[in-house]
């Protein structure tokens, strides 16, 4: 699976060297992005539809932030359903997510998505839309987790998320950068901006966008008996390193790391080698629990993370009435 390069995101000359020497295939990701846009025709469903996605490759929170969402909603009466690609899974759908799936047919973000909610994994989102309004269920709130760079079906509220610590990296598009789509025309579209990861450094991003932004943050929703051991923590994330920053913040004893590519799929030799590694050293192992739904066997050995997204305090009750206004407009 796909590993960011380390030049995206720093200043020094070398890595704006590599940026400047990809630029030319950079001018071609944005041409073939903007005839998606004008060529693909768009279906507008009957049903609601909220997208939450970013702009640039990798993870930015947007699944744990897509679970918030879905919590609210059922709070506040409504009955969303989650739509999803399901990067990584065989399966293009559309096709409603049950137990007997693993993540081989519908990738580990439908897995971690269906133990909340109803999830409906479809390469062709329009087709998802359409298994989800003749369903059953009468669902009518879509919740998109990814696809703001998704063409094929309309959505009435776009929220954009951005790591408040990586930012849109060197602001090049792919390969010079990690951006999916330049920053002016995907900001165009949005109707407000999240910051995710826990740190202030808000202040200087509140005064370059007019947009609305709301500030989030990761918390631990229970911790596994292990806190005062010592940790191998491991795990198949874009930004690997926001899982052992969380696990630091919430007083681990994180020891050694092992990181896989995003969306890496665990052999059972990869596991067998973790577990050596951590009883040589005397250590329990640690992963999210995205990973830990594409693992097999040995699983009664591995330790989970649990965490939830939410917003700061002064945030909730604005974002619920931003939601509710958009849901009602």
């Amino acid at each position: 699976m796909f590993e960011a390069p380390k030049f995206w995101f720093q200043k020094n000359l070398s890595s704006k060297i590599l940026s400047v020497l990809f630029f030319p295939f950079s001018l071609l990701w944005i041409v073939i992005s903007l005839l998606k846009k004008k060529l693909i025709k768009k279906y507008k469903s009957k049903l609601k539809v909220i997208c939450i996605g970013n702009l640039t490759v990798g993870g930015t929170g947007k699944t744990p932030f897509a679970i918030y969402t879905y919590k609210l909603l059922k709070n506040l009466g409504y009955k969303p359903v989650f739509l999803t690609r399901g990067f990584g899974g065989l399966l293009k759908g559309p096709i409603e997510v049950t137990d007997r799936h693993d993540c081989k047919k519908v990738g580990d973000e439908a897995l971690l998505l269906n133990k909340i909610g109803p999830t409906i994994v479809s390469k062709d989102r329009s087709h998802g839309a359409k298994l989800i309004e003749n369903h059953e269920n009468n669902f009518n709130i879509i919740i998109m987790d990814d696809g703001l760079q998704n063409y094929q079906l309309e959505q009435d509220i776009k929220f954009l998320l951005v790591d408040k610590n990586l930012k849109f990296g060197n602001e090049f598009c792919i390969p010079s950068g990690p951006l999916r789509e330049p920053i002016d025309q995907g900001l165009i579209r949005i109707d407000a901006i999240v910051l995710t990861g826990n740190n202030n450094k808000d202040a200087d991003f509140n005064n370059v966008h007019n947009k609305t932004i709301f500030n989030s943050k990761v918390k631990t929703i229970k911790s596994p008996k292990i806190k005062n051991k010592k940790l191998l923590a491991f795990c198949g994330l874009a930004n690997s390193n926001k899982f052992y920053e969380t696990l630091k913040e919430n007083g681990f004893n994180v020891t050694s790391t092992k990181t896989f590519p995003d969306h890496y799929e665990y052999k059972n030799e990869d596991i067998d080698k973790l577990i050596s590694e951590a009883n040589k050293q005397n250590l329990k192992l640690i992963t999210t629990e995205k990973d830990y739904v594409k693992i097999k066997d040995n699983k009664n050995l591995i330790n989970t993370l649990p965490i939830e997204m939410e917003l700061d305090l002064k945030d909730k009750a604005v974002f619920n009435s931003f939601l509710q206004e958009k849901l009602n407009g």
